[in-house]
């Protein structure tokens, strides 16, 4: 219960940041130019998932494994191959990208700034990718509360404090170089916090061997990655190509403030990790605890579904002009969040447990329903389609998870 409480609290003082900056990004540039800055977020976020790829629970099952073992030494060597291997792939990939560059730029952002705007998205998404699998670390370790708050509250804190510094800027390219520092400065209180609790150690014998397993590791647990990423980013990433930035101003508003309960996943996240690796430890069954916390994370989400009917509205009136439809839009994905969020726990089992024949089934049934589903609602309700999608995705993918789960488990949840 301790452990609990000092995630919620850590999750509540991140998304408390987060909302600041929505709000703060949408009364000082408006919703055209927060567009255009949580658009390059969404590409920084597409190309950490490239990077990444199933990496998140590749540590986590590590870490978590090796945490319950009192491995210290693999702890370390873990830790040290793991930033090896990203900042390696990630130079490659900023290489690529650079050469690239005068092809991707315009057809990415064929707004304003397409140059300075790609260029933030990536020298962003390498820092994004260590802070994020950092965070994946100390969840695997028990430290939820330190993870939760470097996932919701760093980067968005840091980008506060930084925009503070240009006062009275009104323009979205301020904000995206606050952006690319933020991540930095993210990634190394990430990195830190793992060298204090973990350490870290760089052991070249056999590096190029432990890289490969990693990255095979990775490559086995992808769909994870995939299915999320399609989920939660795909929506506002094909908004920000066929739609208008304004459209994607208001439609991230609504997205945040319902992050705030979708976050509430990593909390669940890092706090059932530790039972659920102590229960397959001692082979016992997961299925009560996962009944169980479903059963109260749906208690939950009907009262915060009331919730959100009653006070999105004026929650909506403080985000400045432009952002009227978002509370319609919020409502909505409120639904897709609360349907993500029941199936965390049950996600986290199956990470754990290396079921990667469920995890693939799932991702492919996602991605072929989400971006062919998700351009067409966009094409005919814009930021509405976009919001549409989100939920249908969600719903039907985890509703497809939880069939998948019973049938090979042969249980009832």
């Amino acid at each position: 219960m301790k452990t609990l409480i000092s995630a919620i609290l850590s999750k509540a003082g991140g998304s408390l940041f987060t909302l600041a900056l929505v709000v703060y990004l949408g009364q000082a540039i408006g919703s055209r130019a927060s567009g255009y800055f949580y658009f390059t977020l969404a590409v920084a976020v597409m190309l950490s998932q490239l990077l990444r790829l199933g990496m998140d629970g590749v540590v986590l099952r590590l870490a978590s494994r090796h945490f319950h073992a009192g491995d210290t030494d693999a702890l370390r060597r873990l830790a040290g191959d793991v930033l090896v291997y990203l900042l390696a792939c990630g130079t490659i990939m900023i290489l690529a990208g650079k050469a690239l560059a005068q092809y991707a730029a315009p057809l990415l952002f064929p707004g304003e700034a397409p140059t300075l705007l790609y260029d933030a998205a990536l020298y962003s998404f390498v820092p994004f990718t260590l802070m994020w699998t950092c965070a994946a670390f100390l969840k695997g370790m028990g430290r939820t509360s330190l993870s939760v708050f470097i996932e919701a509250g760093s980067v968005p804190l840091c980008v506060l404090l930084l925009m503070q510094l240009h006062a009275g800027a009104s323009d979205y390219r301020v904000a995206v170089e606050a952006l690319v520092q933020a991540n930095g400065i993210a990634a190394a209180l990430a990195l830190a916090l793992v060298y204090r609790f973990a350490g870290c150690r760089i052991i070249m014998p056999g590096l190029v061997r432990r890289g490969r397993e990693l990255l095979a590791e990775a490559l086995r647990g992808v769909w994870v990655a995939i299915s999320n990423t399609l989920i939660v980013w795909s929506p506002l990433f094909l908004l920000g190509i066929f739609a208008t930035p304004e459209d994607v101003g208001v439609y991230n508003a609504a997205f945040r403030v319902t992050m705030v309960i979708g976050a509430f996943s990593a909390v669940f996240r890092g706090v059932a990790t530790p039972r659920l690796a102590g229960l397959l430890q001692r082979k016992e069954s997961p299925l009560p605890f996962l009944r169980q916390s479903m059963a109260a994370i749906v208690g939950a989400g009907l009262l915060v579904l009331l919730a959100g009917e009653l006070t999105f509205d004026r929650v909506f009136a403080h985000f400045g002009e432009g952002f009227a439809g978002a509370a319609g839009l919020a409502m909505l994905m409120l639904v897709g969040m609360l349907a993500n969020v029941l199936f965390v726990i049950m996600e986290t089992q199956l990470i754990l447990a290396d079921r990667n024949d469920l995890l693939r089934a799932n991702a492919i049934f996602t991605a072929l329903l989400t971006l062919p589903l998700t351009l067409l609602l966009i094409a005919y309700f814009q930021a509405y389609g976009a919001a549409l999608g989100f939920v249908i995705t969600n719903v039907l993918s985890r509703g497809n998870m939880l069939y998948l789960f019973n049938r090979m488990y042969g249980c009832r949840i």
